[in-house]
């Protein structure tokens, strides 16, 4: 497709046409959707429409520092139950750079494995080594935890230490990008940010796991509250009454309401 003129000297001149110029603008607009950090999210089969995302906030760039550095432009956080991403964009959502950190100690574990890395090697400190040492020889093995959240009482900042690695527009990640961060995300003073940027980027305790298996459809709320009067009243203790949520949310996470990002290592 192309219009050819002649010059002076009887050259001919080849001038896109509207057919091709229609088609190189397409293209052009179609790269940039695909940089674009939702599609970035979607090579992890996440999106922030999901019922599993806890936040999705614009973060100033003075307020998160990523291993004591400052990222410049636009810092998007977007937290699920099992990880959280830190996204540096541009325009409306052009993807510059990004990391994601995870939050579940089993995924954790099994991505170490996988890649042939040990905790020690990337400087993990194991967190429940009294649990872990007083379990030694017993019948039921502890999981190890290297996941990290601190949020002191007063102080300005949370601070998590976990595994991560960079993201981008691929499915496959080579094993050396594991490796540890370091993250200081300001609390802020948003009464409503607040709670779900804490959720977004800590690991979820007991009740929060039961409040989850309701949120993501594993079980109802009715299913819940009856399950709860009825253990109850039988005298049973609350380890008894969540004992089938905790085995349902453990399957949860290999179905689709959760997608893994280990399966993709």
């Amino acid at each position: 497709i192309r219009n050819t003129l002649l010059t002076a000297q009887g050259e001919s001149t080849v001038y896109p046409s509207r057919e091709l110029f229609t088609i190189i603008i397409y293209n052009l607009l179609h790269i940039l959707n695909m940089a674009s950090y939702h599609r970035v999210l979607m090579t992890f089969d996440r999106s922030v429409t999901q019922k599993s995302v806890e936040c999705n906030y614009d973060i100033h760039p003075w307020d998160v520092l990523i291993d004591g550095s400052r990222w410049n432009g636009k810092i998007r956080l977007i937290g699920y139950v099992d990880v959280f991403f830190l996204i540096c964009y541009s325009g409306e959502s052009r993807f510059e750079k990004g990391i994601i950190i995870y939050k579940d100690d089993e995924i954790i574990q099994k991505l170490m494995e996988s890649a042939g890395v040990t905790p020690e090697g990337l400087g993990l400190q194991l967190m429940n080594e009294k649990e872990v040492k007083a379990a030694e020889g017993g019948r039921k093995e502890v999981l190890k935890k290297y996941f990290d959240f601190q949020s002191v009482k007063g102080g300005l900042d949370y601070t998590i230490t976990s595994l991560g690695h960079e993201v981008g527009v691929k499915t496959e990640y080579d094993a050396s990008t594991l490796r540890k961060y370091v993250i200081k995300i300001r609390k802020g003073r948003d009464s409503i940010m607040k709670p779900r940027v804490r959720r977004g980027v800590s690991q979820h305790d007991l009740f929060d796991l039961m409040h989850d298996a309701v949120r993501l459809g594993i079980i109802t709320q009715a299913e819940l509250i009856g399950q709860i009067i009825g253990k109850t009243i039988g005298g049973s203790t609350m380890e008894d009454v969540t004992s089938k949520y905790l085995d349902a949310l453990i399957g949860a996470r290999n179905s689709k309401n959760v997608a893994l990002e280990a399966d993709r290592q």
